[in-house]
């Protein structure tokens, strides 16, 4: 067994996420996953195994170390891998059982470890025998205990459908450039591609497929009229007004997304895009060329403003921060693995020097868009309110009403699952003229 077996491919993507502590965006970007010759269909198999072992690895791994005797030593990692991927494809995708069983036992043996085949034989039969169903009540513990610790302090009786939501597998959602292309023609061109899709019925930009398709699919996709973007993240840039000429800022700008969607709603803006990922800047870059669009690159670090500023202010800053990305994990569910709590202090904290270092940089009179894929309330509502504490020249604009997510002391909050949109928190702030 080799690399042109989708299973073996998903091990070795488990491997080196546990062991590199690498994302999965970052391995099925990787020179490696990209020279992988075998078949799209297969490539798609090891990509929905990886994303399923992430998405349940706090259910699957206590089921797992119930059945056995001892626990599996730390230089077997890819047997305990296997035997949980044998159990996601008999529990989550109901593969056929004899078929599960058989392919994951080949992967066993394909690790040459004598011992283990006969274990993970063993334990998937045992499994079928049991007839063990994954529920929701399963799919809302299907986390570290900590995240769920959070979550339910923070959210108390809505906990319960953050948690389940944040467990299931996103929808296609996608962001039509309604500058250039008005979006019931669009979805008529989708219908003419054998693709169904609808609007998003809280947010103007946005079309949901009915199932996901390769992006190549899209009418229009790389003429920019489409692209791939939440409903939650398209809301940004409704809300960051930008006048006619205005220079704006997006910090913490990588992949790009938002940059491209300031500019292909308000054409007539200067922007200045920064980040402080060279690798993650070069996916901006490409963004911005397939929207037919360009903005100035800055690689630097946003709170180190003598690398970067250049003196000139912003008429408008979108600071959309690094955040645990607790809003986002049915998209990312690596989140679940690789986000520890001991993160969380230092991220609060790389939080506010940022913002008190953007803010120094915003016009008198100008505003700022805060925004993070959170669902922690630290991470957004309280980090507001001791922003603006510490700045006596900050006001905060309500934002318009809106029937998506729900207002907070500061800011509104959409939580994971609400009106299918991805977690997400906004506060739009203004700097006093105190001219």
């Amino acid at each position: 067994m080799n690399a042109d077996n989708p299973r073996w491919i998903a091990l070795q993507v488990m491997l080196k996420l546990f062991e590199q502590g690498r994302s999965l965006d970052d391995i099925f970007n990787s020179d490696w996953f990209r020279s992988l010759t075998v078949s799209r269909r297969d490539l798609g198999l090891s990509r929905e195994l990886a994303y399923g072992l992430c998405r349940w690895h706090h259910v699957l791994s206590p089921m797992l170390k119930h059945r056995l005797q001892k626990p599996v030593r730390a230089r077997d990692r890819d047997i305990e891998i296997i035997l949980m991927m044998g159990l996601y494809q008999l529990l989550i995708m109901k593969t056929e059982a004899h078929a599960a069983v058989n392919e994951t036992v080949k992967l066993a043996q394909a690790q040459k470890k004598k011992w283990a085949s006969g274990l993970v034989n063993a334990v998937l039969r045992n499994v079928i025998r049991e007839e063990v169903v994954c529920d929701d009540k399963l799919q809302a513990r299907a986390y570290p205990d900590w995240m769920i610790a959070r979550i339910e302090a923070d959210w108390g009786d809505q906990a319960g459908e953050v948690l389940l939501w944040g467990n299931q597998r996103p929808p296609m959602t996608l962001r039509v450039d309604s500058e250039h292309c008005d979006v019931e023609e669009m979805i008529a061109k989708l219908a003419d591609q054998g693709i169904g899709a609808s609007q998003h019925a809280q947010v103007e930009t946005a079309i949901v497929l009915e199932s996901p398709c390769d992006v190549t699919r899209l009418p229009g996709f790389e003429a920019g009229l489409l692209s791939v973007q939440d409903a939650a993240a398209q809301i940004a840039a409704s809300l960051l007004v930008c006048d006619s000429g205005a220079r704006v800022l997006d910090a913490c700008a990588a992949p790009g997304g938002k940059t491209a969607h300031l500019l292909q709603r308000y054409p007539n803006i200067d922007v200045d895009a920064l980040d402080s990922s060279e690798t993650r800047l070069e996916r901006l870059r490409q963004n911005l060329r397939r929207v037919g669009h360009s903005a100035r690159i800055l690689v630097a670090d946003a709170a180190d403003l003598d690398s970067w500023f250049g003196g000139s202010r912003y008429d408008c800053i979108l600071a959309d921060l690094p955040c645990s990305a607790s809003g986002v994990m049915r998209r990312h569910p690596d989140i679940k693995l690789l986000r520890r709590e001991s993160d969380i202090m230092p991220l609060l904290a790389q939080q506010r020097k940022i913002v008190d270092a953007l803010w120094s940089v915003l016009k008198p009179g100008g505003k700022m868009l805060y925004s993070t894929c959170s669902v922690f309330k630290d991470e957004n509502e309280v980090q507001i309110a001791g922003f603006l504490e510490r700045h006596a020249d900050a006001a905060e604009i309500t934002l318009p009403r809106a029937d998506w997510g729900e207002p907070r002391p500061h800011g509104r909050q959409v939580l994971t699952g609400s009106h299918n949109m991805d977690g997400f928190y906004y506060a739009l702030l203004s700097r006093i003229d105190s001219r």
